[in-house]
């Protein structure tokens, strides 16, 4: 049977699964530098992990968290043999019923790449932000 459930604390168990998710799935990025300590700090303040489970299994996961006006969809990832099964649509629509909690507007990222992704986000009325390229920094601390 299929849960989905709200997550604000992690413990060591539950970050390896999701973190052996990230890396099955293909969203895992050491740059992200997503460790236990930092995903649990942003579970205390503004984020909140949604787990898709089946038979205490987990199958399925996005983080989402927020700047007290948009509700940001990050790292959302379902077991590739459990995939076209709906499981993505559930939590898509836990985190739109969390935007809409707060009144805050959902927004994501997704790869041109993840054409599957794409359909979902659009299914859910999801459209490209045009004329815009997103910029990152990563090595803040090396680069300075």
């Amino acid at each position: 049977m299929l849960t989905i459930k709200r997550i604000k604390q992690l413990n060591n168990n539950l970050y390896q699964k999701v973190s052996e998710l990230w890396v099955e799935t293909g969203i895992s990025n050491p740059e992200r530098k997503d460790s236990l300590e930092i995903v649990q700090q942003n579970l205390e303040n503004t984020g909140t992990m949604i787990i898709a489970e089946e038979d205490e299994n987990l199958i399925g996961v996005v983080w989402v968290t927020h700047d007290f006006r948009r509700l940001y969809i990050h790292h959302m990832a379902v077991k590739p043999n459990k995939q076209n099964q709906g499981i993505g649509t559930k939590l898509m629509e836990e985190c739109v019923t969390i935007a809409k909690e707060f009144g805050y507007q959902p927004k994501l990222e997704v790869s041109i790449d993840n054409p599957a992704a794409r359909h979902l986000y659009e299914k859910f009325g999801f459209k490209e932000l045009t004329g815009y390229s997103v910029l990152i920094k990563r090595n803040i601390l090396t680069d300075l």
